[in-house]
C-alpha cells in the first residue's frame, strides 16, 4: 500500500512539474512553433497594426518569420487560395516562401494553406496574443516550408514596423540593433554578462545585414571587431 501511495506521489509530482513548465513558457513575450517538425523560437519579436492590418514578426539570427492579416480584429484568418492574409518565411540562405506562392503541381497536387488566428489585444500592455499554423512555398513553387503549432503570446505593439520582399523589416532590425549597442555600451569587459550582451549585439547586427543589406559593408566590418566576444 505505501508502495502504492509513493508511485502515485511521484506521478503527481512529475505532473506538476511539467504542469508548471508549460506554464513557465508563456510567462514573457515569445514567438515559437515547430518548422518542419523542429523546434523554431524567435530571438525577437514584435507587432503592429498597419493599414487595418496586423502585423506580428519575429526571427533569429538568419531566418525571419512574417505573420499579415488583413484586418486587426480578434478572430481567425486563413491563408492561402484568393486569401490575401500571408504567412511569410525567409531562411539561412535567403529563400522566400509564402502563403501567397502557388506549388508547381510536379512536387506538390495541394496548395498553400494554413490560418492566423488572433486572440487577444491586451490594451494595458500593448501586446497582441495568437495562434498560426501553415504551409508556404518558394516564388518557384519547388520548395517548401511548414509550421505547424505556432503560437505568438503578448507580442509588443511597437508600431512603425515595415514588411517589405522577402518578409524582413529593416526598421525593426535597426531599433533591435541600436537597443542592443546600448546595453553593450552600458555594460563593462569586467562584468560577467559582457559576454552575453556582445553575442546579443553581433546577433542584432547579422538580422541587420540581413534585412537593410550592406553594400558598404559597415555592418560586417562591426561583426569582425567584436570578435569572439570574450573580454
Amino acid at each position: 500500500m505505501n508502495k502504492m501511495k509513493n508511485i502515485m506521489f511521484f506521478a503527481l509530482t512529475l505532473f506538476a512539474v511539467f504542469g508548471c513548465a508549460d506554464d513557465l513558457e508563456f510567462n514573457t513575450p515569445a514567438m515559437v512553433g515547430k518548422k518542419d517538425g523542429e523546434p523554431w523560437r524567435g530571438k525577437y519579436y514584435a507587432a503592429d497594426i498597419d493599414e487595418g492590418g496586423l502585423v506580428v514578426q519575429g526571427g533569429t539570427s538568419y531566418e525571419t518569420l512574417s505573420l499579415v492579416t488583413t484586418l486587426d480584429n480578434v478572430g481567425t484568418y486563413y491563408l492561402g487560395g484568393d486569401n490575401q492574409n500571408e504567412a511569410r518565411f525567409t531562411d539561412a540562405y535567403g529563400v522566400t516562401y509564402s502563403t501567397l506562392n502557388a506549388p508547381d503541381p510536379s512536387v506538390q497536387v495541394y496548395p498553400a494553406n494554413g490560418e492566423i488566428e488572433i486572440i487577444d489585444f491586451d490594451k494595458p500592455t500593448n501586446t497582441v496574443t495568437g495562434k498560426f499554423k501553415f504551409n508556404a512555398f518558394s516564388e518557384d513553387g519547388l520548395t517548401s516550408v511548414n509550421f505547424i503549432q505556432g503560437e505568438f503570446y503578448k507580442v509588443p505593439l511597437i508600431g512603425g514596423l515595415l514588411v517589405t520582399g522577402g518578409g524582413t523589416s529593416c526598421q525593426q532590425a535597426q531599433k533591435i540593433s541600436d537597443e542592443a549597442a546600448s546595453a553593450l555600451a552600458a555594460s563593462s569587459s569586467e562584468l560577467p554578462e559582457y559576454a552575453e550582451l556582445c553575442n546579443a549585439y553581433k546577433d542584432a547586427l547579422v538580422v541587420q545585414s540581413n534585412s537593410c543589406g550592406d553594400t558598404s559593408g559597415v555592418l560586417q566590418a562591426a561583426i569582425d571587431a567584436l570578435g569572439d566576444c570574450n573580454p
